[in-house]
């Protein structure tokens, strides 16, 4: 586990390897991996930055096209969730983060003043439990007992607000607003649009993401 510049790691008897200390780098912990709506056959993802979100930058930057999808059965919508390992729906535990965390801060830029996204801070809430199936890849839990799944693990956190974003570099704060993130995190962060018009594009750019 790595740690943010200046945030210091604690040492002896009392440190504990498995628990992420505050504040950290979101891509130490998380990956963009939970690709959701129409984003397997919509969206691209790399690492193609022009600059960075601030000069002392640290982490990954992200850089996301979201294309247009107007095939039959197309959403309307996209989306990427930070996950602990790809394609961590709930079958698996999450991060065990220490107490102390108020807020996620970003850095965010796009290539027009007209994108808009809903960005989401937890939120891992897949609710299938009880559902009919008849293997375990039918659940979001991995494990289909009797012919229907068992709950999938969950965040307890649960933050979405809709961010305008401009064609320059902007910083963000999302507060957590006193909910807790209980024992275990599953979902860092992550980012929901809709779909463009015709045609369209969204290009923008995600940086320097920490929770403090």
């Amino acid at each position: 586990m790595s740690s943010a510049a200046g945030a210091g790691v604690a040492a002896g008897p009392d440190y504990d390897a498995a628990l992420v200390s505050v504040p950290f780098l979101v891509d130490d912990e998380f990956i963009p991996s939970g690709c959701m709506g129409d984003c397997v056959t919509s969206v691209t993802i790399d690492s193609n930055c022009p600059s960075r979100g601030e000069a002392d930058a640290q982490g990954e930057c992200h850089h996301f096209v979201y294309s247009a999808d107007t095939a039959p059965g197309a959403l309307g919508w996209a989306g990427v969730l930070w996950q602990t390992v790809e394609q961590n729906w709930g079958s698996q535990p999450g991060r065990a983060v220490e107490a102390g965390a108020t807020s996620m801060t970003f850095d965010a830029m796009a290539t027009s003043d007209d994108v808009t996204l809903t960005i989401l801070v937890g939120g891992m809430n897949a609710d299938d439990g009880g559902k009919a199936c008849s293997v375990d890849t039918d659940c979001a839990s991995d494990k289909c007992q009797g012919n229907a799944c068992t709950p999938p693990l969950h965040d307890t956190l649960n933050l979405s607000r809709m961010t305008p974003l401009t064609a320059s570099w902007q910083p963000y704060s999302i507060s957590f607003d006193g909910q807790s993130y209980g024992s275990e995190v599953l979902s860092g962060f992550g980012w929901t649009a809709v779909t463009p018009a015709a045609a369209g594009t969204l290009e923008f750019y995600i940086d320097n993401l920490r929770w403090e």
